[in-house]
């Protein structure tokens, strides 16, 4: 009994010891994908809009992240999907800033997020009116095929140093 013990001990902390495993994901509807770290993310749910729009969203759970208020942030990635979709990513990403205002801080349509084929990218902050709070975001938006896709992670402002490395890396493996 000890030495099974003693083995299964000794095989938990090798375990621990090893990376994990990134797990790839393909976008719904599309065939872009992108890699999350695995245990760093987790899958919460999905929902519809009124619009037609599916949305996926993750939650950050990689370390407990506490704000300069000392409340916890809970980082998130929100992947929306629309399927069938004929405007222009320009009105896709003005229809999505109605909803939302926000201050754009740097824009893009090549680079880190995007696939290939291009699209529209943007870091941003916003304050959430329902909490007074300061958020900030990088936030995409590209087509594959007839489905554009909005892919934002977005956390605090105040955590945002600490969760931009993993955003950054989040998004250049989008292909």
């Amino acid at each position: 009994m000890k030495k099974t013990f003693m083995c299964l001990v000794a095989a938990l902390l090798l375990s621990a010891a090893l990376p994990a495993a990134a797990q790839t994901l393909t976008i719904p509807a599309t065939a872009v994908s992108f890699t999350l770290p695995e245990g760093e993310w987790q899958y919460l749910r999905t929902f519809s809009l009124d619009d037609g729009a599916n949305v996926y969203l993750y939650s950050y759970v990689g370390r407990v992240l506490v704000d300069a208020d000392g409340d916890t942030a809970l980082p998130c990635l929100r992947i929306y999907v629309r399927e069938n979709y004929t405007d222009d990513l320009y009105q896709l990403s003005y229809e999505r800033y109605t909803r939302q205002p926000y201050q754009m801080l740097n824009d893009y349509t090549r680079g880190p997020g995007l696939p290939r084929s291009g699209g529209l990218g943007y870091d941003a902050i916003y304050t959430n009116p329902a909490d007074g709070r300061d958020y900030r975001f990088m936030m995409t938006y590209f087509k594959d095929r007839r489905t554009a896709v909005e892919f934002r992670l977005e956390t605090t402002q105040t955590t945002w140093d600490k969760m931009k490395p993993v955003f950054d890396a989040v998004m250049a493996s989008i292909r």
